[in-house]
C-alpha cells in the first residue's frame, strides 16, 4: 500500500473515521451513535485510530445539577429554618410541639433549629423558642444567599466543577449533582488530509490455510501486531461497596440533624483515657491493648488546667495515685469518643448533637470479627434535657435509617458511662451481633471539662460489623478487598441503593 496515496481501513474503523472527520470534535458517545453502536463496543477502535496518529483523544469530567423535588419545593414554600423564623418574627415566642402545625416533618424541624441556633437566633429552655432579634439580620440574609443558589439550579445546568455553595445545598438534598466523565476525539491533520483518500477494505488480522493456499496471498493485506498496545482495563463502574455504606452513614447522620467533626489519629493519654474516667490501671491501657507513639505532644500548654482537673477526679472518686506524666503520653486513638469529650470541651455547655466517622486502631490479632485497623461511628447529644431514653431512641432510628431490623437492649458497664447500654442486631449467618454501645456521660467526665449541669447521651459504633450485617459479609477482611472482581459482584442493599436522591 502506498499511504501516500491512499489509507485503506476496515470497514468498522473506516466508518468511525469517516464520522470523525464530519464531527470535526465529538465525545464518543455521540461517534458511537453516528455509527449505530454501543460506546464501549467502539473503544478498541478508537485506540487503533489514535496509535495511527489519526485522531487525539482527551477526558472531561462534569457535573449535571438540578433541583431535587425537596429544593423546588423550598424555593416555592420557603426553606424549615425561614418558615420558622418567619413564626418567630410574628409572635415572639413559640412552643416546638407548635411547629408541626406550620407543616413541617420532625427533621424539618429538627434542621431550622439546628441552622437558627447555629446562628445564635434562638434560645430553647423548656420546650420554648425564644427568638433574639439581634440575630435576624444574620439569618435571613443567610436564607436568601441558599434561595438565590436555588434559584441557579431551576432549569439542569452543566458544571465543570462543585463550589462550596453547591456542596452546601447538595449536603441539605435540595440539589441533585451527578458527575458524568466522557471521552472527547478529535479528528488530526493527519486523518484531514486523508479525508477523500480513505478506502474501507478488509485486512487480514488471522492467517488460515485457506488465506497460505490462495494464489493472490501476497496481495492481500495483513493488519501486522503491536505489543505495545494496551490491553482494555476492567471497568470500575462503582465505588467500593465499603466507602459506599460509609458514606450512606454519613449521610443518615446529617439527615438526622448531627454536626461532624473531625479530630487527630494520634491522640494524647488524656483525651483518649483520662478524661474518659478511664483508670490508668484498666486492661485497655495495657501496652499490648494501645499503639504508644514515641513522640513529644505538641499541645501540652493548652490542657495543663484540664490536666489537672481530671486527676482530682481520679483521685477523689477512683481512689488511686493518678500519673499526670502517663495522661501525656501519645497513642494511636482506640476509639472516637475521644473527638468527643475535645468537641465538648472546645464547646462547653449548650444544647448540639455532634458526630465522628473515621478510623481507630487496636493492637488485635486479625480473625473474622477483629483488625488491627477499623472504623467507628461516635456521637453525643449534649443538653440540660437530654436522657437515657433519648440514647436509646436514637439508636432505634439509627438502625431503621439502615434497615438493619429489629434492636435488642441489655445493660452494659463502661467506665464513662452510667447507665449504659449495649445494642444488638442479627447477622444473617453470625446471630445476634452487639454494635451499638452507649450511655450517659459520668458527671465524672463532664465536669472536669466544664460542663455542669447538662446531661450528655453518648455512643460509639463499630461501622465495620455494621457493614458486615448490611452486606452480608461474615469475615471482616473481606470488606477492604481490593480484588476488583469481588468489589462488582459485593451487592449494596436497598436502603443504600435507594439513597441517591438525597446524595
Amino acid at each position: 500500500m502506498n499511504i501516500s496515496r491512499e489509507l485503506k481501513l476496515p470497514p468498522r474503523l473506516y466508518a468511525i473515521a469517516k464520522s470523525i472527520l464530519s464531527l470535526r470534535k465529538a465525545t464518543v458517545d455521540e461517534i458511537a451513535r453516528a455509527v449505530g453502536r454501543r460506546e464501549q463496543d467502539i473503544m478498541r477502535d478508537i485506540a487503533e485510530l489514535e496509535r495511527r496518529g489519526l485522531i487525539t483523544t482527551s477526558r472531561r469530567t462534569y457535573f449535571k445539577v438540578e433541583l431535587s423535588e425537596r429544593g423546588r419545593r423550598y424555593l416555592s414554600g420557603g426553606l424549615p429554618e425561614e418558615v420558622v423564623l418567619r413564626e418567630l418574627i410574628k409572635s415572639g415566642r413559640v412552643h416546638v410541639g407548635t411547629l408541626k402545625e406550620l407543616g413541617l416533618d420532625d427533621d424539618e424541624i429538627e434542621v431550622a433549629l439546628g441552622i437558627l441556633r447555629m446562628f445564635g437566633a434562638i434560645r430553647i429552655r423548656g420546650g420554648t423558642i425564644d427568638l433574639d432579634t439581634t440575630r435576624v439580620q444574620k439569618v435571613q440574609e443567610y436564607i436568601q444567599s441558599v434561595k438565590k443558589e436555588l434559584e441557579r439550579y431551576s432549569l439542569p445546568i452543566t458544571l465543570a466543577e462543585l463550589s462550596d455553595s453547591i456542596r452546601e445545598v447538595r449536603r441539605r438534598g435540595l440539589v441533585l449533582a451527578r458527575e458524568h466523565k466522557e471521552i472527547v476525539v478529535e479528528a488530526t491533520d493527519l486523518l484531514t488530509n486523508y479525508s477523500d483518500k480513505l478506502i474501507p477494505g478488509d485486512i487480514v488480522t488471522v492467517i488460515t490455510p485457506e488465506i497460505i493456499n490462495l494464489e493472490t496471498w501476497d496481495s492481500i493485506e495483513f493488519k501486522p501486531f503491536d505489543l505495545t498496545v494496551e490491553p482494555p482495563r476492567y471497568p470500575i463502574v462503582r465505588k467500593h461497596f465499603f466507602t459506599e455504606v460509609i458514606n450512606y452513614m454519613r449521610d443518615l447522620m446529617l439527615s438526622l440533624g448531627f454536626e461532624e467533626v473531625k479530630g487527630p489519629h494520634v491522640e494524647l493519654e488524656l483525651w483518649n483515657f483520662d478524661a474518659l474516667f478511664v483508670p490508668q490501671y484498666h486492661p485497655s491501657r495495657r501496652p499490648t491493648d494501645v499503639y504508644v507513639v514515641n513522640t513529644e505532644a505538641s499541645e501540652l500548654p493548652k490542657v495543663e488546667h484540664l490536666v489537672s482537673a481530671v486527676g482530682r477526679y481520679h483521685k477523689e472518686f477512683r481512689g488511686y495515685k493518678w500519673d499526670p506524666s502517663r495522661a501525656l503520653r501519645l497513642v494511636l486513638r482506640t476509639h472516637c469518643t475521644s473527638v468527643s469529650v475535645r468537641t465538648i470541651w472546645e464547646r462547653g455547655p449548650g444544647d448540639y448533637r455532634v458526630f465522628t466517622i473515621d478510623r481507630v486502631f487496636r493492637p488485635d490479632t486479625p480473625d473474622p470479627t477483629h483488625l488491627m485497623e477499623f472504623h467507628q461511628l461516635d456521637g453525643i447529644i449534649v443538653g440540660a434535657r437530654v436522657s437515657f431514653k433519648d440514647l436509646l431512641q436514637f439508636f432505634r432510628e439509627f438502625a431503621r435509617g439502615l434497615g438493619l431490623g429489629e434492636v435488642r437492649f441489655k445493660p452494659a458497664y463502661f467506665p464513662f458511662t452510667e447507665p449504659s447500654v449495649e445494642g444488638y442486631v442479627k447477622h444473617p449467618k453470625l446471630g445476634w451481633i452487639e454494635v451499638l454501645p452507649g450511655g450517659m456521660f459520668r458527671r465524672q467526665v463532664l465536669e472536669p471539662l466544664g460542663l455542669k449541669g447538662y446531661n450528655v447521651a453518648a455512643w460509639g459504633i463499630g461501622v465495620d460489623r455494621v457493614a458486615m450485617i448490611l452486606l452480608g459479609i461474615s469475615d471482616i477482611r473481606d470488606l477492604y478487598t481490593d480484588d476488583v472482581r469481588e468489589v462488582e459482584k459485593v451487592a449494596l442493599p436497598k436502603v443504600i441503593l435507594g439513597a441517591g436522591s438525597v446524595s
